[in-house]
This record gives structure tokens, sequence and C-alpha cells, in this order.
């Protein structure tokens, strides 16, 4: 379904509270440690498990490692150990097990996503009071689920051809209108006597990413998308995808900023927006181009304004790459001349949004690269049809994974209704 999580573990905040973790646990482990925290169905989750998990989250998300703080996440990082622990028990009971290599192949993706390796990953839990099986027993319980999920869940998924042919139509009829570059905290309301609890959890995230928290890690550690998968990431996303209460909100933002608390049918959304674009619909195939472009480096003002206004200058008129090369090696500028023939679909997408509408002969409008400012032509384009095949594939794709995601959910839903859960704290 998604790749294994990578839990966003930002090292740098593990020296600054080890000195507190480390206070902290002893005190509570004496008094606490045999305790059971909840029981679900025929497994416990001990009160020391409930407290490292807990302990983990607070660290990760940069949020201060204090009785009270910890007092308000409890409950949240709880429902996630009974939501893991459901995972776990859904999956055995179809035979499914998760052998140690692929935990360990887990733990080694979070280590290289850390620049750290996977005994450096242990020391520095073990720095704060938590055992690398806190971090181990998440991961068992998210590969098992995707196990099921893909094994078990996938069976009922069918993409029809009339679905394939509407989305089609609505991504076609959607180029040139605005999309969304976001990522997501979602927070679900399971019943309505957690209303509260789960706004004043919005509220406090939110305090904690004014405050420098990244948005990355408390998705990672809160949200209960299946983005969070991704450190909340949605991707690109077009406006007829968001609900209108998340659409009303978006289409008003800036991007870097950052929502409050949405309600909506299901529970809250905290939404980053990092950028806009119009959508580009299907596209019309990929191009080979060959390219050429005039580049003046940055003054040590680093006025860009002023060599925008001079590349214009100089190619004002321009009609052929000739010309442009010309003037590139009176002005000297190393990077300035041929750049030989590139796909436009491996181009950054500042280039590939400017030269996408290019006219072969004409100068673009200039754009950053090498540390100042270009400007392109287009020498000679041989574009390739739309595979409409490929096209297809890749939205039948798009469209099961997102079948999946919302079967999981219900399922994962229906497991919590059907469960005996008794919290004993």
């Amino acid at each position: 379904m998604h790749k294994s999580r990578h839990f966003a573990f930002l090292v740098s905040f593990f020296a600054a509270v080890v000195a507190l973790g480390t206070s902290f646990n002893g005190a509570w482990a004496q008094q606490n440690g045999l305790g059971i925290a909840a029981v679900v169905n025929d497994d416990v989750i001990s009160a020391l498990d409930l407290h490292t998990r807990t302990t983990m989250v607070m660290v990760t998300s940069n949020m201060e490692n204090a009785p009270e703080a910890r007092a308000r996440v409890m409950p949240q990082v709880l429902r996630g150990l009974i939501d893991e622990k459901l995972m776990l028990q859904e999956a055995r009971r179809v035979e499914i097990s998760v052998n140690q290599g692929d935990i360990d192949a887990g733990l080694k993706r979070i280590a290289d996503s850390n620049n750290i390796t996977v005994a450096q990953l242990t020391e520095q839990m073990k720095e704060i009071g938590v055992p690398i099986t806190t971090l181990t027993s998440r991961i068992e319980a998210e590969i098992a689920w995707q196990i099921f999920v893909g094994r078990t869940l996938s069976r009922t998924i069918k993409i029809g051809e009339e679905e394939i042919n509407d989305e089609i139509k609505r991504i076609q009829a959607s180029a040139g209108k605005p999309e969304y570059l976001l990522a997501e905290i979602f927070l679900p309301v399971n019943s309505p006597d957690q209303t509260a609890e789960v706004q004043q959890l919005a509220l406090r995230l939110l305090q904690q990413i004014k405050e420098g928290a990244p948005f990355n890690a408390l998705a990672t550690n809160f949200s209960r998308a299946p983005s969070a998968a991704m450190s909340g990431d949605m991707g690109w996303v077009q406006a007829s995808h968001l609900d209108s209460e998340l659409l009303s909100v978006v289409s008003r933002m800036q991007p870097g900023n950052v929502t409050t608390p949405i309600r909506t049918l299901g529970g809250y959304y905290i939404l980053l927006l990092r950028d806009v674009r119009n959508s580009p619909g299907l596209g019309s195939g990929d191009a080979t181009m060959k390219l050429t472009q005039l580049h003046l480096q940055a003054g040590p003002d680093g006025d860009l304004n002023r060599v925008a206004s001079r590349l214009q200058s100089l190619t004002a008129g321009m009609t052929s790459c000739a010309q442009m090369d010309a003037i590139g090696t009176q002005a000297g500028s190393p990077l300035s001349g041929s750049l030989g023939e590139v796909k436009l679909s491996v181009l950054p997408n500042n280039m590939r949004t400017v030269l996408e509408p290019l006219p072969v002969g004409k100068p673009s409008a200039p754009v950053a690269t090498g540390g100042g400012l270009a400007v392109m032509m287009i020498c000679d384009r041989q574009n390739q049809g739309l595979d409409m095949d490929a096209v297809r594939a890749k939205i039948t794709e798009r469209l099961t994974i997102e079948r999946l995601d919302i079967t999981a959910q219900r399922h994962l839903r229906d497991l919590r209704r059907d469960a005996f859960v008794e919290i004993r704290l």
C-alpha cells in the first residue's frame, strides 16, 4: 500500500532532552513500570509501553517533555498503541507474521534517513530512556497491517473502465485550474465525547508548529491519515479532490502557511500549503528538445532584477539559437551555450513550466539557475504523443490506492468498534 513509514527522528533534539528524559524516566519507572495502561482483547499495553512511546513522540516532535504536556498527549498516543494491537491481532488472525529481516530493514531506513547507523539510533534512544523495542514494535505493527491490507483487503478493490473514463474527464476539466501541494495532520474524532479532547490536541499541535516544531515530525507522530507514512505529504491535490471545508480555507492561503484546525465530518485537519500551480491536466506527452541558454551570474549585491533586465535587453528580438549562442560567447559567460538534447519531463519544475508552452526560436522568461538567471531557447522540439495506456494504468493505480486506503481505515474503525478495550489509567 505505502512504503514503510519513515519515522522522522530529529537527531539534533536528542541531546537537548537527555537530562530531562533520563531523570523523569527513572522516577516514573520505579512507580509505574509494572502497571497496565489498557487491555485490548487478549493483549495488554503496559504503563511502561505507554510511557516510553510518549517519550519517543515528545522528543521526536520537539515538544516539551514535561508532565503537563505529556498528560495532554498521552490519550492520543494510547489510541495509537491500541490501533497497533488491533492491527497485529487482525494480521495474526489470517496467519500473517513479520520476519525479523523486514523489521531490521525498517530500522535501517529510519537510521539512513537521519544519516546515522542503527547502532547510533539505538544508543540515542537509550540515552533518553527509550528502548529500541519501542520503535521496532511500531514498525512490526505497520508492516503487518500493510501485508494484511495488500493480501486481504485489496481483493475487494475493483476499478472499472467507466471510473477511469470519468477520472480522465475530470482531470481534463481541471486543466489550468489551481492545484495545491499540501501536507496534512488528521486527527479523527471517533465518538462525540472525544471532540473537545481532539480539538485541544489540534490546537496544541498548531502552537507547536508556530514555536518551530517540524510539521513532518508532528504528522508522522500524530496524524491518523494514510499520508502519515510520508510525513503528511499529500503531493499535488486538485481542488476537486478537496472537501469543501478544506478548499474554502486552502484557496485563500499563501504558500508556506498553516491552517488553524479545520473541523470536518471525520475529525480535525491541520494543513500546510507548500505551493500552488495551475493544473497541467493530462499534459500533452513528453518532448525531446534541443536547448541553448544565455546565463548571467548575479552580482555581488545579489540584485536579480538588474540581471533579468539585462538578459531581456540582450535577447529582445532574437529568433534563433545561433543568435543567442553568439551573444553568450561575447558575454564570456561559462554557463551560456548549448545544453544539448533534453527531455522535458526530467527538467526541474521551474524550467518545465517555462519551456512547455514556449515556441521554437523564442527567448524564454528569465529562469533562476546556476547562481544567477538564464534565458533559454528551444532550437528544435520532437513531441511524443500522450501514451493513453500508460495514463490509464497510472489512474488505475492511484484510484486503487485511494480506495484501499479508505477500505483499510473503515476496517480498522470496525475493529475498534467490535474490540474489548479496557483503559486502566
